[in-house]
């Protein structure tokens, strides 16, 4: 249990790299012709997760937070453990499957709870793949381009597992059905891919064509769906933050809604700043930023006024049931929290100190509950599922 004592949180901090995009140009690297040096990595377990599945295809020689990735001839038997890492689970499935060779992918945890079947089933279409409790198993096979259909609305790691594979078969066109959850993520990985040589179009449809490419050297973006915690910590206690990084489309969001919720945000040459007070509610739909529920959440606590914070149904599939356990969070603080009418409402101020928090072995609920110790004063049940997405964190909150 690790306790931490309210207090003004200020400081310089490095934003966090960003693991979404992390995961995904080192997986596009490793499926790319040439080699790619990929500058600013964190060794979270989700990345280290990915760094595992793509042995079997590629030379990596890392040093520090930089490494180098070389595509190789694969191997034809592959078997690696992506633990809770969601993202290398769903994308790893469907890049084997278009690899000659059997594979055997391992995972535990969390993700033994989390869906996978329909990409499981979209891709024995092609070629056969099986999964079992603890594993899924890949009889790949050499595929031309393809169609295929999947649902949008559980999880869009689905859909750009897709759009690598197509990127191995030279093409693919991927028709959504149903609404479209977390589709920034799917726009990242588009990003992503066209960084490094492919034709992606994002309609109706999502399709790739042309193989991958390196583009000599990559630099990973900052995370601000990670770094919010630093600023809704510093808000909440009357403290000041800089902190330096690259913002992306993905949670450029975040400071928006902050600023519409009172705070003082600013982003110039590569550094956001903030201060000043949480004073205004804000109704938001969130369903394209799920990561960006959290800490929205955890800021909404701080005003008197109701927040709304729609677009969330899907937080039920995370490594937590994650509409759950953000309401625990700030129920435990004193704050007013509940699911109602497609929406989390939210309004505080909290009236509890010294807290007892879970982090339901969720990384970012991990993450949240540290920020709220942080102004509440109290004890976080376990730390180690922080070390997911940024394992650096524990250093900011604990010493800072």
């Amino acid at each position: 249990m690790l306790c931490i004592s309210p207090g003004k949180f200020e400081g310089r901090f490095d934003a966090p790299p960003s693991k979404p995009y992390s995961q995904r140009l080192l997986l596009a690297a490793a499926l790319a012709e040439g080699g790619t040096a990929i500058r600013g990595v964190e060794w979270s377990d989700d990345f280290v997760a990915m760094y595992r599945a793509v042995q079997p295809l590629a030379r990596t020689v890392a040093e520090g937070r930089d490494l180098y990735v070389e595509r190789r001839e694969p191997d034809l038997r592959r078997s690696f453990n992506v633990g809770e890492s969601g993202f290398t689970l769903r994308t790893a499935v469907a890049v084997y499957a278009g690899i000659p060779g059997t594979t055997a992918v391992f995972y535990g945890g969390t993700l033994r709870g989390r869906p996978i079947e329909e990409l499981v089933e979209t891709l024995s279409r092609f070629t056969k793949v099986e999964k079992t409790p603890g594993a899924v198993f890949i009889e790949g096979r050499r595929l031309g381009p393809f169609e295929a259909e999947i649902r949008g609305d559980i999880s869009s790691q689905y859909i750009s597992g897709l759009m690598y594979l197509a990127a191995v078969a030279g093409g693919g066109f991927i028709k959504p059905l149903g609404a479209r959850k977390s589709w920034s993520f799917v726009e990242a990985t588009a990003k992503v891919l066209r960084a490094f040589g492919a034709e992606v179009r994002l309609g109706e449809a999502v399709e790739v064509w042309g193989a991958l490419r390196s583009p000599g050297a990559v630099d990973v973006p900052s995370d601000f769906s990670l770094a919010a915690f630093l600023i809704v910590a510093a808000v909440a206690t009357g403290g000041r933050v800089e902190i330096r990084g690259r913002t992306t489309d993905v949670d450029r969001p975040v400071l928006k809604i902050f600023r519409d919720m009172g705070a003082e945000v600013a982003e110039e040459d590569g550094v956001v700043r903030a201060g000043g007070v949480f004073t205004r509610e804000v109704d938001v739909d969130l369903s394209g930023n799920p990561d960006l529920v959290m800490p929205v959440a955890l800021a909404a606590a701080m005003a008197e006024e109701e927040t709304a914070i729609r677009g969330v149904e899907h937080l039920r599939y995370k490594e937590s049931d994650r509409i759950s356990t953000v309401i625990d969070v700030l129920r435990r603080m004193g704050a007013e929290a509940e699911y109602r009418d497609g929406a989390l409402r939210i309004r505080g101020p909290p009236r509890r100190r010294d807290v007892a928090f879970s982090s339901h072995g969720d990384h970012r609920i991990g993450l949240m509950a540290l920020a709220a110790a942080r102004v509440v004063g109290g004890c976080l049940d376990d730390v180690s599922p922080i070390a997911k997405s940024w394992p650096t964190a524990l250093l900011y909150f604990r010493n800072s």
